[in-house]
């Protein structure tokens, strides 16, 4: 349930992303995926040639063109009861996050007495050769790099091979390239390494206050400082987690309280619609990062398998669209009821901030970036969260030791 909503809510964000062409605060942005995302927003058939369904035939209708009273009826939706766990943060919980954020971030202190050992971070720098003709290879020289000894990151006895060398010696490391190694110049060559360690790092056993100093956090000073920071951080998350709890805890108790008479096909459709729109977003925008362009049944497979969902793309799908149409129907139902609007003001404060904070757009002015815009899409994510708002603060929530 919980994972459904949250893609149902999406839509609507990820319909912001597309026309407005990304956030100003999403610093990983890139060039590929902005022009990505404008390419996937472009037209209905750049849907269909991407994920290989036609959906130019399908007819649709919205949430406002269907008569919700005959197609379901509502059971109890205001004051469901909610279990969820009490938020308790131990020190134990403290500890483990701390030695979490150690163990990615330790501090890094110099060795000057004895010679690297495995474990040690050094600083190298090295000239790959080919054997048979001591020419230098491509991307084989570098300066000053940083390899942790036993991280594997480099080709095998390379790290091995510098274990016992001090600082200023220079070794050469007689070593051959795995067969199936990625650039074919160098699969299953022999290769000659020469290096020299310019320094020895290793990392300090504890955090300390030093440490702490280094993470550059406002008003957090020392160690102990920095647990009360990590106790106020866990605590704020498990408030969130807790909150999701809540909201999807009711939301299925609400969806399993409501008895569905039908599901008018032009609905579906329009859902079917828009959840292809959406793995074409989602395709593009992985095959900007990754560099693979994959199919929509391919992206959905992958996500199925990350979630550990057996089935196939188009069962889970068309799972999905119909668990969607009558969770927005079930909405939707409860608004006429409870008299819950979603305004045009509304819409355009929500636009406005998703217009303003585009790192680039296509379009000279607000207005005309909203003239392209389906604004029934924004209306039904609007109404969508103002329900779960008020389903949520009418609920009777049961904390549970």
């Amino acid at each position: 349930m919980k994972k459904n909503f949250a893609l149902f809510i999406a839509l609507v964000s990820a319909a912001a992303l597309l026309t407005a062409c990304g956030d100003k605060a999403s610093d990983n942005s890139t060039e590929e995926a902005t022009a990505a995302v404008t390419e996937a927003a472009d037209t209905e058939a750049d849907t269909q040639a991407e994920t290989g369904v036609d959906l130019s035939n399908l007819e649709t209708q919205t949430l406002l063109d269907t008569d919700l009273e005959t197609c379901l009826a509502l059971g109890e939706y205001k004051g469901v009861t909610a279990e969820v766990a009490a938020v308790e943060i131990t020190d134990e919980d403290v500890e483990k996050r701390l030695a979490d954020l150690y163990a990615q971030d330790p501090m890094m202190v110099d060795v000057t007495d004895r010679a690297v050992e495995s474990g040690d971070t050094v600083n190298i720098d090295y000239v790959g050769k080919y054997a048979d003709t001591l020419e230098a290879f491509q991307g084989g020289t570098a300066q000053g790099a940083l390899l942790t000894i036993g991280s594997h990151s480099y080709i095998d006895g390379f790290e091995d091979g510098l274990i016992g060398v001090n600082i200023g010696d220079t070794v050469d490391l007689n070593l051959t390239f795995p067969e199936n190694y990625g650039a074919a110049d160098l699969a299953g060559k022999d290769v000659i390494f020469t290096v020299t360690v310019n320094g020895i790092q290793t990392a300090e056993a504890e955090p300390s206050d030093e440490w702490v100093a280094s993470q550059n956090l406002d008003d957090v000073t020392d160690l102990e400082g920095f647990k009360v920071h990590l106790k106020e951080q866990l605590t704020q998350e498990a408030l969130s987690d807790r909150d999701d709890t809540v909201q999807n805890t009711v939301l299925e108790t609400v969806m399993n309280n409501t008895t569905f008479n039908e599901v008018p096909e032009k609905l579906y459709n329009r859902y079917y619609k828009q959840q292809y729109e959406a793995i074409n977003y989602y395709t593009q925008l992985y095959a900007a990062s990754t560099g693979t362009q994959l199919t929509a049944d391919e992206f959905v497979n992958l996500t199925m398998q990350n979630n550990g969902i057996a089935g196939t793309a188009e069962e889970y799908i068309k799972n999905m669209v119909d668990q969607t149409t009558k969770q927005f129907m079930m909405l939707q139902a409860i608004a006429d009821k409870e008299g819950i609007e979603v305004t045009d003001a509304d819409i355009d404060e929500y636009l406005h901030n998703a217009y303003d904070n585009a790192a680039t757009t296509a379009y000279s002015s607000f207005e005309e970036y909203k003239d392209s815009l389906e604004l029934e899409i924004y209306r039904e994510g609007l109404m969508s969260q103002k329900v779960v708002d008020f389903l949520t603060e009418n609920a009777n929530v049961v904390e549970t030791n």
